[in-house]
C-alpha cells in the first residue's frame, strides 16, 4: 500500500475560457468549476475510471482547478514545484479533450481500429494510398477526417499538458464518452505524417490548412513526448547543461504550446529542467509575484549563466521588436511569440519519435551539425569568452568580431498557398550583390557544394552529400518568366515537363508534394546572382537522363522548410548563407564567443558599443570555428559587445 489514505490519479483538461459557471459538490460543498471540467468529471463518474487495484477499490482525483487555491499567488508558486512529483507518483492519469463533438466519437473509434491493425503488421499506408484515389466513395474518408479534427483539438496546445503528458503513467484519452490510449493515438499520428500527401488528399487541401495550426501542436507534442520523457525522469548527474539539448524538445515544444497566464510558458518547463536551471527560475512560492517581462527576462538570464553560452539569444521571433509588448532586450526571448522558422541547432534526436514499446527512432543519423565526435559544429569553436550582465540585468556583455558584411539578398519565400504573412516588409524585394565573380569556395563545383550546404543549414555536408539538387533540370520559359515576376505558375509547359522528366527515367512521385515546394522556392530564387551567376544558371538547362541514384526528398523538403522566413544571401567576401527576412543590404555579421551560429547585429544609435540582435545567420566558410584562425593572427579584431 503506498499510501494509508488509499491512492490518486491525475486529470488532465483543457480549461477553456476559464468562466466557473458549472459546480461539483465536494465534501457536501458546491465548488465553482469551468464547463471542460464538469465534462470530464461527469464523463469519469460514467465509468471512465477503468483502473482497477488489489487493494483499493477506490482513487482520489487530483485537479489543479481544484487541488491549487487559484487565488493564492504564494500557494500557486509552491505547487508549481510540485508538479513533476504529482503527477509522476500518480498511479495513472486521464486526458480528457472535451465534449463530443466532430464526430469524436467515430474518429476514437477508427484509432483503436487501425491503432490494432498496426499491431499485428497490416500495411496501413497502402491502405491509405488505397483511399486516397477515390476519397470521395471511401467508407474511410469521414473517419480520416474526424481523426484530424480530433488531433487539431484545443487541449493538445497547452503549456501544462508538456509535463503532464510527460509525467503521467498509462494515460487513457477521453472525449464525450469514447476512449482510446495515448500509445495508440500516438500510433495513428506517426502513421499520419509518414502518409501526409494521402491525408491531405483524402480530407481535402482547404481542410487540411484550416486545421493545420492545431495539428502541428499536436504534431509536435506527441512526436517529442517520448523523449521529455526521457529527460525527465533520467537521474540528475553532474553533466553540464547543454543548449541544443534544451532546444529539442523543452524549448521547441514550449514556442508551440499555449497558456492562459503567459508566465506558465515558464512555470511549466520547470519540472522539465534539469535541477540546476530549474533552481535559478524558482523562486520559492514568489513566482506568480513577478511580471511576465520579469520572468522571461529572467529565464533567458538563467539559460545563459547555466550553459555558459550565448545560443538562446536566436530563439527569438525575428519581429519582437515590434510584435512583442514587453519590451525585452533582443537577447531575451518573449515566449507568447509562436516558432516563425526551423530550428537552426540540430541534435541527434531530431526525428525522435520513441513509442513506449521500444520501436525505433525513425531517423536514426547523425546530424548535420555534429561532428563524428558527436560535438556539435560550432562558429566560435568552442572558445568561451566573457560573458556577464549588467547590474539591472537588461544588457549582456560578451566578446566577438566581425566576420562579414550583408551585400546582396534574394527574396523571402512565402508559403504556397498560404495565409501566412510575409516576415519582411519588403518581401520581394531581392538587392543584388555589389561584388561580382567573387568566389571563396575555389571553383564552380565549391560553390555549388556550399550552395546546398547553405540551404539546408548542414555545415558538415552531411545530408547535403545526399541531395545533389543542382541536378534537377531548370523548367524552361514559364519558370523563366517566373522568376521575373516572383509568382509561381504551372501551366502547359510545367505539365510538358514534368512527363519528360518520366520519360527520362526521373521517378518524379518519390518528389511528392516537396518538389512542387522546392520548384516554387527555386523559381523565387532565379534571378537572384551569385558568383556572377543567377541561382537558375546552376540547373541544367536541357533534360537528360535521370541519375543511377535518387535525389533525397526529405532533404529537398527541409531545404523548403529552412527558407520559410529567411533570406539566401551573398558577402562582400563572395560567402552564401541564409539570414532571417528582415535582412538589409550593409548588415554586419559576427561571430560572437559562445555563441553557435554567426549573427546579425545592427548597432544602437547614439549608444557606442550598443547592439541589437537581428537573428542568426548561416555563412558557410564560418559555421565550423574556421574564423578563429583570423582572430588569432589579427585578421579579425576582438571586441566587447554590449546586447540590448
Amino acid at each position: 500500500m503506498r499510501h494509508a489514505w488509499g491512492d490518486y490519479l491525475t486529470l488532465s483538461y483543457s480549461w477553456g475560457l476559464g468562466i466557473q459557471d458549472h459546480s461539483v459538490i465536494i465534501d457536501g460543498q458546491y465548488v465553482a468549476v469551468t464547463e471542460s471540467l464538469y465534462l470530464a468529471m461527469r464523463t469519469m463518474r460514467k465509468g471512465g475510471l477503468h483502473i482497477k487495484s488489489s487493494t483499493h477499490s477506490k482513487f482520489l482525483l487530483w485537479v489543479d482547478a481544484i487541488c491549487i487555491d487559484q487565488h493564492n499567488a504564494s500557494e500557486q508558486g509552491r505547487e508549481v514545484r510540485r508538479m513533476k512529483t504529482i503527477y509522476g507518483d500518480s498511479i495513472g492519469g486521464f486526458v480528457h479533450l472535451g465534449a463530443a463533438s466532430d464526430d469524436s466519437d467515430l474518429a476514437l473509434n477508427n484509432i483503436n481500429s487501425i491503432a490494432k491493425s498496426l499491431r499485428t503488421g497490416y500495411d496501413c499506408s497502402n491502405w491509405l494510398v488505397d483511399i486516397s484515389m477515390e476519397p470521395e466513395t471511401s467508407w474511410a474518408t469521414p473517419a480520416i477526417k474526424a481523426i484530424m479534427k480530433l488531433l487539431s483539438r484545443r487541449y493538445w496546445s497547452r503549456m501544462w499538458i508538456i509535463q503532464e503528458l510527460a509525467m503521467g503513467q498509462d494515460q487513457m484519452v477521453l472525449c464525450g464518452d469514447s476512449c482510446s490510449s495515448l500509445i495508440d493515438i500516438r500510433q495513428i499520428l506517426r502513421l499520419f505524417v509518414l502518409n501526409l500527401e494521402q491525408i491531405v488528399a483524402i480530407i481535402g487541401y482547404d481542410e487540411y490548412i484550416e486545421n493545420t495550426d492545431g495539428f502541428q501542436c499536436t504534431l509536435a507534442l506527441l512526436w517529442w513526448i517520448g523523449r521529455v520523457r526521457e529527460l525527465v525522469t533520467q537521474p540528475q548527474g553532474s553533466e553540464p547543461v547543454k543548449y541544443s539539448d534544451l532546444r529539442s524538445p523543452i524549448f521547441g515544444l514550449t514556442l508551440y504550446a499555449s497558456a492562459t497566464d503567459p508566465r506558465d510558458k515558464i512555470y511549466g518547463m520547470m519540472g522539465m529542467l534539469p535541477a540546476v536551471l530549474a533552481s535559478k527560475i524558482d523562486k520559492k512560492g514568489r513566482n506568480y509575484e513577478l511580471t511576465t517581462r520579469e520572468v522571461f527576462l529572467g529565464f533567458s538570464k538563467a539559460v545563459i549563466e547555466t550553459t555558459g553560452d550565448l545560443d538562446i539569444i536566436y530563439t527569438s521571433h525575428l519581429l519582437q521588436s515590434t510584435k512583442s509588448d514587453l519590451a525585452l532586450p533582443t537577447w531575451a526571448t518573449d515566449w507568447t511569440l509562436k516558432n516563425c522558422r526551423t530550428a537552426s541547432i540540430d541534435n541527434s534526436m531530431e526525428w525522435y519519435f520513441g513509442l513506449e514499446d521500444g520501436e525505433d527512432k525513425l531517423r536514426d543519423i547523425i546530424p548535420s551539425t555534429m561532428g563524428d565526435s558527436g560535438q556539435l559544429s560550432r562558429a566560435d569553436g568552442g572558445r568561451n569568452g566573457n560573458i556577464h550582465f549588467s547590474d539591472e540585468g537588461e544588457l549582456l556583455f560578451c566578446e566577438g568580431f566581425c566576420i562579414a558584411i550583408i551585400d546582396g539578398h534574394a527574396s523571402e519565400l512565402i508559403a504556397a498557398q498560404s495565409d501566412t504573412p510575409a516576415m519582411s516588409s519588403s518581401p520581394h524585394l531581392v538587392v543584388q550583390p555589389e561584388a561580382h565573380g567573387m568566389c571563396p569556395y575555389g571553383n564552380s563545383d565549391g560553390l555549388e557544394e556550399a550552395l546546398v550546404r547553405t540551404l539546408l543549414l548542414d555545415p558538415l555536408g552531411v545530408a547535403s552529400s545526399k541531395c545533389p539538387i543542382f541536378q534537377i533540370p531548370w523548367v524552361g520559359a514559364e519558370a523563366d518568366s517566373d522568376a521575373r515576376t516572383g509568382e509561381c505558375t504551372f501551366g502547359d509547359e510545367s505539365i510538358a515537363y514534368f512527363a519528360k522528366l518520366r520519360e527520362n527515367g526521373w521517378n518524379t512521385a518519390k518528389f511528392g508534394g516537396s518538389f512542387i515546394s522546392f520548384e516554387f522556392l527555386r523559381r523565387r530564387l532565379g534571378l537572384f546572382q551569385i558568383a556572377g551567376r543567377p541561382f537558375k544558371d546552376y540547373f541544367p538547362q536541357t533534360i537528360s537522363q535521370a541519375p543511377q541514384q535518387d535525389i533525397d526528398c526529405t532533404s529537398i523538403k527541409d531545404i523548403v522548410s529552412n527558407s520559410i522566413c529567411r533570406r539566401l544571401v551573398t558577402t562582400k567576401s563572395g560567402h552564401v548563407g541564409m539570414a532571417p527576412a528582415t535582412v538589409v543590404h550593409g548588415d554586419a555579421v559576427y561571430v560572437l564567443l559562445g555563441c553557435a551560429f554567426p549573427v546579425i547585429l545592427r548597432p544602437v544609435k547614439n549608444n557606442a558599443g550598443q547592439y541589437q540582435v537581428a537573428g542568426e545567420c548561416y555563412v558557410d566558410g564560418f559555421m565550423k570555428g574556421e574564423a578563429l584562425k583570423g582572430l588569432d593572427n589579427g585578421e579579425y579584431q576582438l571586441q566587447q559587445i554590449v546586447l540590448c
